[in-house]
């Protein structure tokens, strides 16, 4: 399956797990989340070749948190089983406006993009949106080895 941003935005039996996250120094001090995707969870938690892979790149001034970071901030948003949310308007926008600085002004919309992993969810706030980047398939880094001929005890 060929994955786009939009696909993101609407596809409720699309699960996506981060690889990782790199702090782009070489590029303005980017913020790119690295993840797998699939229809299938397994194949996503396994690594499989055939899961998507894809990179969101954000700008160097976007504010990232994560769930567990969010513990106390009651938004008032339901859970999402999209993978992608966009919200103009939350109580977390609220909340970095008031309390962290965020200046928001005309010519700056900022956006909320509410991301939903597998057993994480990230928060980023961001005044552009984010560049999507299609890496098409991968490799897990992560190989498991079993054997299931056991040694002959002598």
């Amino acid at each position: 399956m060929h994955i786009t941003f939009e696909k993101l935005l609407y596809r409720e039996d699309y699960q996506i797990a981060l690889d990782h996250l790199v702090i782009d120094e070489k590029n303005s001090d980017r913020l790119a989340l690295y993840f797998r995707g699939h229809t299938d969870e397994i194949m996503v938690l396994i690594g499989d070749y055939s899961c998507n892979y894809f990179e969101l790149l954000f700008e160097a001034d976007c504010v990232l948190l994560r769930s567990s970071d969010l513990h106390e901030l009651d938004d008032g948003l339901e859970f999402s089983t999209v993978p992608l949310t966009l919200y103009q308007d939350s109580a977390l926008l609220t909340f970095a406006t008031a309390w962290m600085g965020l200046k928001r002004d005309p010519s700056r919309d900022w956006t909320h993009y509410a991301i939903r992993a597998f057993e994480q969810d990230f928060h980023v706030l961001s005044p552009r949106p984010p560049v999507f980047t299609d890496l098409g398939h991968k490799m897990s880094d992560f190989t498991v080895r079993h054997s299931f001929n056991l040694p002959k005890q002598s």
